[in-house]
């Protein structure tokens, strides 16, 4: 999927979005075998990290489309790829916690 980016910045937004889907990802699934408020604890602060590193991200991605305006269509994908994460992250804190 990173080869599908041109710009070296969009590739390491789409690696720190992955990782960070990933990481939630197991995080969910850790929370649903053992009931622990540790994990859940662990999710959150899993996503205010995501919080950060996204406004970051969106910076980082505003001034890439301003250098590079010709290639919108790529930086569009790493522009949805970044936000699709969200509601992932909302539906495993509330499946997390139900």
């Amino acid at each position: 999927m990173v080869v599908l980016f041109k710009h070296k910045w969009n590739r390491r937004i789409v690696r720190v979005v992955s990782l960070y889907f990933l990481l939630s990802t197991l995080v969910m699934c850790i929370a649903l075998i053992p009931e622990t408020k540790f994990i859940n604890i662990v999710g959150i602060i899993l996503y205010l990290s995501y919080i950060i590193v996204t406004c970051i991200a969106l910076v980082i991605l505003l001034l890439n489309l301003l250098r590079y305006s010709k290639d919108i269509q790529e930086h569009t994908m790493v522009l949805i790829l970044l936000v699709i994460n969200y509601p992932l992250s909302i539906l495993y804190i509330y499946l997390a916690n139900v």
